[in-house]
């Protein structure tokens, strides 16, 4: 890994614009609008079926979004960028997921929303928006793709890992669906969340490290 050879932009615009999507899409779901029905049994319609290997896939894959898988990621991740003496990438690693999944616990249990009421392909507890997996792996998968693009200088390496990290949280918002645990608005949720989170810790890493 490299230092950064040039200045990125800031990204406080398309944070703001996430930070109104997950607001507005927040408020139809926590009001139980007709839309947000509507969107999740139409998302279902497309995704759930009985199929074994599509249920061995999804009960399996979505242990990868896991708290404590996610947490024990993170940590690892921060160790190698304090050992490589990127100090300034850690702090916004650190930062922002504890910022992404401190106000997703406050926001769960302020809308209070019940996971669907079916039989459950895998173990879930507590409320069901935003989805907690598909948060934090929109987090932790956005803070990589950051990473990947401020410090990987190969542009291959650099494309084929950005689409490796994208890849991840769709595939675990998937699993939320097809396991019955979440509501696919939740998972869209998550990610809206998620995302507005990389882009602020962006913007701040942007004005307090990279910009100097």
């Amino acid at each position: 890994m490299n230092n950064t050879t040039h200045v990125e932009k800031d990204t406080i615009v398309p944070a703001t614009i996430f930070l109104v999507l997950y607001a507005v899409w927040a408020l139809l779901v926590s009001s139980g609008q007709q839309i947000i029905h509507q969107f999740d049994q139409a998302i279902i319609g497309l995704i759930c079926n009985t199929n074994p290997a599509n249920v061995k896939f999804a009960t399996t894959f979505t242990n990868l979004g896991n708290t404590s898988v996610i947490v024990v990621e993170t940590i690892i991740l921060f160790m190698i960028l304090v050992i490589c003496k990127k100090y300034a990438y850690a702090l916004f690693t650190a930062g922002t997921m504890i910022a992404a999944n401190g106000y997703n616990w406050i926001i769960k249990h302020a809308i209070a929303r019940h996971r669907p009421y079916v039989h459950h392909l895998v173990a879930a507890h507590g409320y069901s928006f935003p989805s907690g997996h598909s948060v934090g792996s929109a987090t932790l998968f956005g803070i990589l793709i950051v990473l990947t693009i401020l410090l990987i200088k190969n542009k291959a390496v650099k494309t084929i890992l950005c689409i490796v990290w994208t890849c991840f949280p769709l595939l675990i918002g998937y699993t939320r669906i097809f396991t019955h645990v979440h509501y696919p608005s939740d998972v869209l949720g998550g990610f809206l969340e998620g995302i507005t989170f990389v882009l602020i810790g962006y913007s701040i890493l942007y004005h307090y490290y990279l910009k100097e």
